[in-house]
């Protein structure tokens, strides 16, 4: 079962929801048309959104391959018995090319997103978690089919996948 939002959210919150992940610069009347209220409404709205958390900023998308980073790799860090991750996560979170980093069940403890310049560029985050008493392997990307950069806010129509 899916965990219940923090903020209780109607069919209005998640339509504005999904306008703003596809597009930050509409304006409040563009939003409010689309939704069925007034635009200073709207803009209630969005606030009442943002001060509860439910949108957390607002950000330009960028083409990776256009800013130098068209290569994507994914690191399995698992931790050895006297490894010091805490130090090891501070350092993933301060390195520009590690995109996401996540804890994970298994045998893997951690999967890292990464996003770099060229291929060899993996390697030191490798040779770092190595020297921190870490085991550690890379997959490096062929083709990325998709790429989500939204969350499904509103509610699936019929003839989806499970339908």
């Amino acid at each position: 079962p899916a965990a219940e939002p923090i903020m209780e959210l109607d069919r209005t919150d998640r339509h504005l929801l999904a306008l703003l992940q596809r597009d930050t610069r509409l304006t409040y009347e563009e939003l409010g048309d689309a939704v069925g209220l007034s635009a200073p409404a709207a803009y209630q709205r969005v606030r009442k959104l943002e001060s509860g958390g439910a949108i957390t900023g607002y950000h330009a998308r960028l083409a990776p391959q256009e800013v130098g980073r068209g290569v994507i790799a994914f690191l399995r860090i698992q931790p050895g018995p006297r490894s010091n991750v805490e130090r090891l996560v501070k350092a993933w979170d301060a390195a520009g090319e590690i995109l996401e980093c996540h804890r994970v069940t298994g045998e893997t403890g951690y999967l890292l997103k990464l996003r770099v310049g060229e291929v060899g560029q993996v390697e030191p985050h490798l040779e770092a978690a190595r020297k921190a008493g870490c085991t550690a392997e890379a997959q490096v990307g062929l083709t990325t089919l998709f790429e989500r950069w939204t969350l499904p806010v509103v509610a699936r129509t019929a003839g989806g996948p499970g339908d």
